[in-house]
């Protein structure tokens, strides 16, 4: 028997009002849709995975894939009268461009929903040939407005957006870096006392996510276990060298030959604890602020070393003076 199942808004479809009908098989895993559409004839809907149904016309030149993903909003313009575009890194299609059809009207049903940093479940039509894919559906997962507003985790959330804009490309899919920034992002949706902390820890995901994971343990120009010589040792100097990427016990011949930073021993055993614990753990580990946001900048040095991203330090310190001056006392 065949039941109606939805209605797809004509936009949506390359201007093609159609209706769909599911048809019930004996084969469960299999589902198959045909679709009435007045200007064309019988098309049909294909279920190629889950959450991702194809719907082709008998001309094979339009064709238009309804698939549902998760998406985190890095940008939001203003486009014509009552519409916007919006940005979006996709855990199933990486950086896209979506269109918000009368997305800025204050009575569509997108109204707040794409506000910068918010997570999301949302319902693309993607077709070919296309670089905007307008949105059908969309809810809300997570925002940064939830809890009681705090600089802190606005600036931790907003350099986040700047690094993800910035160190990955058109529908580039990363599953697991964006698995990643997903578990940060809502980590900083809650009250929580290391945002530059659970920026560090993504830095880490990154970096290795993108293949340049930089070796920790082991001294990248000797291979002596890092851990072993600071026992030993406390004193000893730590470098991270760019290339090859990783920790170096610091020499006379690493700083006339190799790029890279000073590590301080502090700043080494805090990145070594971060590439082993999960970002929802690093609130139960006392950590010193400064050691956290000095570790943030050598990653993000490190990070624009590897890729043509370079650190915005003018807006990092503009945001530091922010935090470290809130402003003069109530009078009374």
């Amino acid at each position: 028997m065949i039941g109606w199942h939805y209605r797809v808004p004509p936009y949506s479809t390359f201007g093609h009002s159609l209706h769909v009908f599911t048809l019930p098989l004996r084969r469960p895993s299999v589902c198959y849709y045909f679709v009435y559409c007045p200007e064309k004839p019988l098309v049909e809907t294909r279920r190629i995975q889950a959450d991702i149904y194809i719907i082709i016309f008998p001309n094979k030149k339009i064709r238009a894939v309804l698939t549902k993903t998760r998406g985190l909003v890095l940008r939001e313009i203003k486009f014509r009268d009552t519409s916007a575009v919006c940005a979006l890194y996709t855990r199933d299609f990486g950086r896209v461009s979506v269109i918000l059809k009368g997305g800025r009207n204050p009575k569509s049903r997108f109204s707040g929903l794409f506000s910068t940093g918010n997570l999301l479940e949302v319902v693309l039509y993607k077709g070919n040939n296309r670089n905007l894919f307008p949105v059908r559906e969309a809810r809300i997962i997570k925002s940064p407005m939830t809890p009681e507003p705090d600089m802190e985790r606005f600036s931790a959330i907003y350099r986040l957006i700047d690094i993800v804009r910035n160190t990955t490309g058109n529908e580039e899919k990363n599953v697991h870096l964006f698995d990643a920034l997903a578990r940060t992002i809502e980590m900083l949706c809650k009250p929580c006392r290391n945002t530059d902390t659970a920026v560090a820890w993504f830095l880490l995901r990154l970096v290795s996510n993108t293949g340049f994971e930089p070796s920790i343990e082991h001294c990248v120009l000797t291979g002596s276990r890092i851990m072993s010589v600071l026992e030993e040792k406390p004193e000893s100097a730590l470098y991270l060298v760019y290339d090859p990427g990783g920790v170096a016990l610091q020499s006379k011949a690493v700083l006339p030959r190799q790029a890279g930073q000073p590590l301080p021993g502090s700043v080494y055993l805090l990145m070594s604890t971060l590439a082993g614990i999960g970002v929802e753990s690093i609130d139960d580990i006392e950590i010193s602020p400064g050691d956290s946001r000095m570790l943030c900048d050598i990653l993000q040095n490190y990070c624009s070393m590897h890729s043509d991203y370079q650190t915005p330090g003018k807006n990092r310190k503009i945001i530091s003076q922010l935090l470290s001056n809130p402003g003069p006392p109530d009078e009374k």
